[in-house]
């Protein structure tokens, strides 16, 4: 029987085979094409004050809670500011506020699962080849998620605090398709190595201590590496200049998806994956 956590995996497998299909299909001028131009920043620093918003549907299972798939849309907001040279990226996103509304099969169980947090992402370039550009860095992860779940009286309360470093690709590809010209860009980030802050740890407010008295259930802290837990977010974008150089704000329009795994003790495992619709703007403020 294939599991939850096998079709998942399946799917990223399938979605990195489109992405290769896609960025290389026409990776080669000179067959009667051009070659797209490509904007020239130079060695100028630039930097961009950055707003991204989207719609998600995502589907969660946290045995702390239950042993039910909740499934649920919700929404996307950030705030940021990117720097660019033509060495590096860097981006620090000082807000990122989400909220999911999920529900199971039966109707009396609603969770509401808000989040935030903050990360900076540093990428130098070590590839610079004609229509493409290869990105290679790594970021600083910190987010919170929260499940309040009413209906489930003493332990309505889920949280889970993460602090975590991520190494991160991207590839930004020039492409001529369908008789126009594409700015495609290609992103993926893994999870290396963290630390977390789980609450509660059993779902549970109290358990019976040696003495047989009851006592109160506290929080576990642990290390987080890739035994015990799993964060992956990989997107693709059509990236759009409004008329460069002249007009040097940009936009993206793309699709994310977002899955994390947390291993707890006793098999009290957690799963989020969200499909993530985004837009995000780029205004120049140097």
């Amino acid at each position: 029987m294939v599991s939850h956590t096998d079709k998942i995996f399946s799917k990223i497998r399938l979605l990195w085979l489109l992405i290769l299909l896609t960025g290389y299909a026409y990776p080669a001028y000179g067959n009667g094409l051009q070659e797209p131009e490509k904007p020239a920043t130079g060695k100028q620093r630039e930097i961009f004050y950055k707003n991204d918003q989207g719609f998600s549907m995502g589907i969660l299972m946290d045995r702390r809670m239950s042993n039910l798939h909740y499934t649920g849309p919700g929404g996307i907001l950030n705030f940021g500011r990117r720097v660019e040279r033509e060495a590096y990226v860097a981006e620090w996103h000082f807000a990122r506020l989400q909220f999911h509304y999920a529900r199971p099969e039966h109707m009396n169980t609603i969770v509401y699962t808000p989040g935030m947090g903050a990360r900076y992402m540093h990428l130098r370039s070590v590839n610079t080849r004609g229509s493409s550009e290869l990105y290679v860095g790594a970021q600083l992860n910190v987010f919170a998620n929260f499940r309040y779940v009413p209906r489930l009286g003493n332990s309505f309360l889920f949280a889970d605090l993460i602090a975590e470093l991520r190494p991160q690709a991207d590839i930004s590809a020039y492409s001529r398709f369908l008789w126009r010209d594409w700015n495609i860009d290609f992103s993926m980030a893994a999870s290396l190595a963290g630390y977390t802050f789980r609450f509660p740890e059993y779902g549970v407010s109290y358990q019976l201590s040696e003495d047989g008295r009851a006592k109160l259930r506290g929080t576990e802290n642990w290390y987080l590496h890739p035994a015990n837990y799993f964060h992956v977010t990989t997107g693709i974008f059509v990236r759009e200049y409004f008329r460069y150089p002249a007009n040097p704000n940009w936009f993206r329009i793309g699709y994310v998806w977002d899955y994390f795994f947390m291993k707890g003790s006793y098999n009290m495992n957690m799963n989020f994956a969200m499909h993530q619709f985004v837009f995000e703007l780029y205004f120049r403020v140097n």
